[in-house]
């Protein structure tokens, strides 16, 4: 992998020389792709630099939980990066040719911060940082969801970036054709009886559309994991895997949801301003609900349910033999209550 790094950076930099990898470790996070970190010491227009680096490579297909592109990923990035002042790590470019990573892979750069938000509340020690912390993420989130679409997916492919067939020529047929790749995908994840929440989630998706907004990029995985932090402000959003064009309320409504797995406290803070939802509303002169918020925290629950229950069943049926759909279990399993509740389950 050494060799692959060097090789990358030296293409998109012919600059570099004299390049060597240290410190090439796995890494936990970044659960549906392999994960590394090292550092690349090297000459750079005849300076001497130390690059600090994240290698995010794709598991084996039948692994694999999103099917997403990393050339994808890379090219939003760099859009996101270099036409908005949302705060994300240089990605430096991507390897799509297995015989050099062994498996479609990008190479980014490491941004400094804190990733463990946890200590940001529950009396963690950055706590008197948390409303600053928590605001700033706010406005980032308002300026992602700024971003001209035309600018950030030039070529259309975050319109359908898993490849499942949603079309995004309107509100309406954006939830149309993902309330038509849920149903369809059903059979494929059917793997338990408590299967069936899911099913009704989307039926009942389908039957109470909410008003249309204008469609936007939304992060798609907006969750207390994927933020850093440092100096009372958010230094990077990270894991854009799941990044597509969609509701802007999605991102909002996810956080609902991991907010709760997660024992964190992102939607009540800024306190000053009367929480997240009030501090989005105000920035962007919206009026979004907290019944637009309930329905599209089971939106968001169902979107990501549908690939993690596909991996779970194939290790059901044995397709490998991988510990990591278990685990995904864990927390996937506990979300059906959850999505009980939000449809009115009475027991």
């Amino acid at each position: 992998m050494e060799k692959a790094i060097i090789g990358l950076l030296q293409r998109v930099e012919p600059t570099i020389t004299d390049a060597t990898v240290s410190n090439l470790q796995q890494i936990a996070g970044g659960f549906s792709r392999e994960t590394f970190s090292c550092d690349v010491s090297a000459t750079r227009n005849g300076a001497k630099v130390t690059l600090p680096l994240i290698i995010r490579r794709n598991p084996p297909a039948v692994e694999a939980i999103l099917n997403t592109s990393r050339a994808v990923e890379h090219d939003l990035i760099e859009a996101i990066r270099t036409k908005s002042t949302v705060p994300v790590s240089r990605s430096y470019g991507y390897e799509l040719d297995p015989s050099h990573f062994g498996a479609e892979t990008m190479v980014l750069e490491r941004a400094s911060g804190n990733s463990k938000t946890s200590d940001l509340f529950n009396g963690g020690p950055d706590e008197h940082q948390t409303e600053d912390v928590i605001r700033h993420l706010c406005e980032v989130l308002v300026e992602l969801h700024s971003v001209d679409i035309s600018i950030a997916n030039p070529q259309g492919a975050l319109s359908d970036p898993r490849g499942v067939g949603i079309r995004t020529s309107s509100w309406d047929e954006y939830m149309d054709t993902t309330f038509e790749y849920y149903l369809r995908e059903y059979r494929t994840i059917n793997w338990d009886p408590t299967m069936m929440v899911l099913l009704d989630s989307f039926l009942t998706l389908r039957r109470h559309k909410p008003r249309p907004k204008k469609l936007a990029v939304v992060h798609g995985d907006f969750n207390p994991a994927n933020f850093l932090y440092e100096n009372s402000r958010v230094s990077a959003l990270i894991d854009w895997e799941n990044s597509r064009i969609g509701d802007p309320r999605e991102d909002l409504g996810w956080m609902v949801l991991m907010d709760i797995l997660s024992n964190t406290t992102v939607m009540s803070y800024p306190k000053k301003e009367g929480g997240f939802l009030a501090y989005y509303n105000k920035l962007t002169g919206g009026d979004i609900t907290q019944e637009e918020l309930g329905y599209f925290t089971l939106f968001g629950t169902a979107n990501i349910a549908v690939p993690v229950h596909q991996s779970v069943a194939r290790r059901v049926r044995k397709e490998h033999m991988l510990l990591m759909p278990f685990y995904l279990t864990q927390s996937s399993l506990p979300a059906l209550p959850a999505m009980a509740q939000l449809m009115g389950y009475t027991a």
